[in-house]
């Protein structure tokens, strides 16, 4: 419905039914589902083209989602607020966002039975998709908004251009991470001026850094331990999954889902994390060791049973053993080894700046929104969606699943409103 407004000049305005700001995944799926009712919308765009920031992701291939249930998608959150997800998620699916993009005509692949990616192999396919049945002349490009202000259920967007009104505003801009794709962090700046409540953007998916490994354990750049368990001082979580070593610290998905953590602990103090080695427990590498020592075996030729023979020397190296018969060595340098290669531990000295993450913690206060539809509890009209707000995953097609249904989910309340008042 097109609806006009006179301003003070006497000029005719029109009033948009929605207007979206931002054009990542979020505002595009948004876009998608306001075009399928035919609804009265405008995208705003502050870069010369929509998507940047979507088609660099996932190594420019893009991982759109995964094939986890619902409730499994959620317990995989490092959220305390992470129910919030389940209407949304229950409503739009991973299945619905497959069969959205079919119809579209691109079909996602699974690899590692784990993880869906566009058949094409490129992030590009998945904004032409999203692309494929908008219209050009509701979106208009470098029109960065500088303000919103909201008089009478009728919002007002500032942008450098031109203002333009609508009845319903729909924020997408995403967070601070890769500012230089457009995510520079401005809905945080439209929530303070409308009164609405978040926290500040933060790293959180990203590496850690530490010059004690880069003292001390440089010659184990590339290693990687699988399926470890990943323990930060201080915190009483623990994260599984792969660690690696680098020529600056530790990454991985462990590190990564854990860096969340890390950043918030050492605002407090120096903190250590620790893991283990190997994938044997403290009582199977006792065992292992003191059966081999029956046996009159060397030191390193066990080790290299259970690690890497890299691991192997560098452990016989820190905790200052020759290689020799292990039945040679004393009970404590045993229960050195043993500690070594069961509880690994490292001092981190920073996690990575929030604009060179995968993700960023923070955002607008999930409890400020309406779950089903993301609309603000104190300003009807007003939306929050994708990583503008304080909802995030780990990397494997979390955070596009969720900007995907936070964006169908506040378009579709828009058009439900907007039926029952023509009704």
């Amino acid at each position: 419905m097109t609806v006009e407004s006179v301003n003070k000049s006497g000029e005719k305005q029109v009033i948009y039914d929605a207007i979206i700001v931002g054009g990542g995944p979020a505002g595009l799926m948004a876009a998608n589902t306001l075009q399928s009712k035919q609804i009265n919308y405008l995208l705003l765009e502050k870069n010369e083209r929509v998507g940047k920031k979507l088609l660099i992701t996932g190594g420019k291939r893009c991982n759109v989602t995964n094939n986890l249930s619902v409730d499994a998608f959620i317990q995989s959150l490092n959220l305390k607020h992470r129910n919030f997800l389940y209407t949304l998620l229950e409503s739009f699916s991973s299945q619905d966002i497959l069969e959205f993009f079919k119809a579209k005509g691109l079909n996602l692949v699974l690899e590692e039975g784990f993880k869906y990616f566009p058949e094409t192999q490129m992030s590009s396919s998945v904004l032409e998709a999203l692309m494929k049945d908008l219209k050009t002349k509701q979106i208009k490009v470098n029109h960065s908004v500088k303000r919103i202000t909201e008089a009478n259920g009728v919002f007002t967007i500032h942008t450098q251009h031109e203002n333009f009104l609508t009845r319903n505003v729909i924020i997408a801009t995403g967070s601070n991470s890769y500012p230089t794709t457009g995510s520079s962090g401005d809905g945080l700046h439209f929530a303070e001026y409308l009164g609405i409540n978040y926290d500040p953007f933060t790293p959180a998916e990203t590496h850690v850094y530490s010059s004690e490994i880069n003292a001390h354990y440089d010659i184990l750049q590339g290693v990687t331990i699988r399926d470890t368990i990943l323990s930060i001082q201080g915190v009483k979580k623990t994260f599984h999954g792969d660690v690696l070593f680098t020529h600056f610290g530790l990454s991985g998905p462990a590190v990564l889902h854990a860096s969340e953590d890390i950043y918030k602990a050492l605002l407090n103090q120096k903190i250590d994390i620790s893991f283990s080695l190997v994938n044997q427990s403290e009582g199977e590498v006792k065992s292992i060791l003191t059966h081999s020592s029956n046996q009159s075996n060397m030191i390193k030729k066990v080790l290299e049973t259970i690690t890497t023979p890299r691991l192997a020397m560098v452990c016989l190296n820190k905790v200052s053993v020759d290689n020799k018969n292990i039945a040679e060595l004393s009970h404590h340098q045993l229960d050195e080894i043993i500690r070594f290669l069961c509880h690994f531990t490292i001092s981190i000295d920073r996690v990575e700046d929030k604009e060179h993450a995968f993700v960023n913690a923070g955002g607008i206060h999930s409890k400020e929104l309406i779950p089903h539809s993301m609309e603000s509890k104190k300003i009807k009209g007003l939306y929050f969606i994708g990583e503008t707000v304080d909802l995030h995953g780990p990397i494997g097609g979390f955070n596009i699943t969720i900007a995907l249904s936070t964006g169908y989910a506040c378009a579709s309340d828009i058009i439900n409103t907007l039926k029952g008042e023509h009704i």
